[in-house]
């Protein structure tokens, strides 16, 4: 893996394990409303809101993850997860980009304290 991958896949799971407690509760609704799926986040745009900004995202369902041929990664890992105690995030990116994770949340693995 090239330097600037290593470096940009640190910075990501960074940000993303900053943002835990927005995306862990996310998850779980979409997952008991839809089943598996992923978080999906547009790191290309930010919103304005009373609390300052944030990079629009949303829950979406492994049949709507089947239909992107973009996101071949993602429904591997959809397919794949423990939604017990992980997560996929789908980061997209600029010029087209996309960085998809497989999070494990120790805290919320049964039987573990939280």
């Amino acid at each position: 893996m090239p330097d600037w991958a290593q470096k940009e896949r640190a910075s990501d799971f960074a940000w993303i394990q900053d943002n835990l407690h927005v995306f862990v509760p996310a998850v779980q609704q979409g997952f008991a409303e839809s089943g598996r799926g992923a978080l999906v986040i547009d790191t290309t745009t930010l919103v304005r809101h009373e609390k300052g900004t944030s990079h629009p995202f949303m829950y979406l369902p492994e049949k709507a993850i089947e239909e992107k041929e973009t996101l071949l990664d993602a429904l591997r890992m959809v397919r794949a997860y423990d939604p017990t105690w992980e997560l996929v995030s789908v980061l997209l990116k600029a010029r087209n980009r996309v960085s998809t994770y497989r999070i494990g949340v120790p805290s919320l693995k049964p039987g573990e304290s939280r």
